[in-house]
């Protein structure tokens, strides 16, 4: 088991696990070069979790700069998926660690995420992991 940051090379198995969170999608599309761009960018990062070979989940952070709190700034976690045939084996768990490990070493005052509201089993595993759902209440426009 290995928690790295995705590589051109992870595109196929990338796009398989992000079709689980939204199979209907039409306009999804993981471009290669992408990937090589976050890859690059210091504060934002796609992790994979693979295990012999195998992609079995993903996690995108971002690292957000601000002036309220000084010079700490805060994490944003996007498209937190486990596949599906290994849900339940702390996969999810084992990347959440990972973010905060490294959240809390860029001295991070909070990591924030959105999810589905239809996605009850996520809400009830963030809560469990320590993510308030009834701190604040999230929104989107979609563009």
């Amino acid at each position: 088991m290995i928690i790295r940051e995705a590589e051109k090379a992870d595109r196929d198995q990338i796009f398989k696990l992000y079709k689980m969170l939204v199979p209907n999608s039409k306009k999804m599309t993981v471009i290669e070069a992408q990937i090589e761009t976050i890859r690059k960018d210091p504060t934002n990062f796609l992790l994979v979790y693979e295990e012999h070979g195998e992609l079995l989940g993903t996690v995108t952070l971002n690292i957000c700069l601000q002036a309220q709190h000084g010079f700490r700034p805060y994490g944003v976690l996007e498209n937190i998926i486990v596949h599906e045939d290994h849900q339940g084996k702390n996969i999810g768990l084992k990347l959440l660690q990972y973010v905060e490990e490294y959240c809390r070493s860029v001295d991070c005052h909070k990591i924030m995420l959105l999810s589905s509201s239809t996605r009850e089993r996520a809400h009830y595993f963030f809560d469990r992991a320590g993510y308030s759902g009834s701190v604040s209440k999230g929104f989107k426009k979609y563009l």
